[in-house]
């Protein structure tokens, strides 16, 4: 599992998705772990093709699991 101090442009390439992220308050790992769907899906700047490519980013990393039961 990949620790979630980690900058978002540490470990993701595709810059689009990191500005989204960026522009939506996120920075780290940790920012995406501790924040609910519901809060995330008021943000204007959210778009269920980003939140696609952030559950395969998690998944990729072995954060999916934990992400999802944190919205529970």
């Amino acid at each position: 599992m990949t620790s979630t101090h980690i900058f978002l442009t540490q470990i993701e390439s595709n810059v689009a998705f990191i500005q989204r992220a960026n522009s939506m308050g996120l920075q780290t790992l940790g920012d995406i772990m501790d924040i609910k769907l519901p809060d995330l899906r008021k943000n204007k700047e959210f778009t269920y093709l980003w939140y696609a490519d952030l559950l395969a980013m998690l998944e990729k990393h072995g954060l999916l699991e934990e992400f999802q039961r944190r919205q529970l």
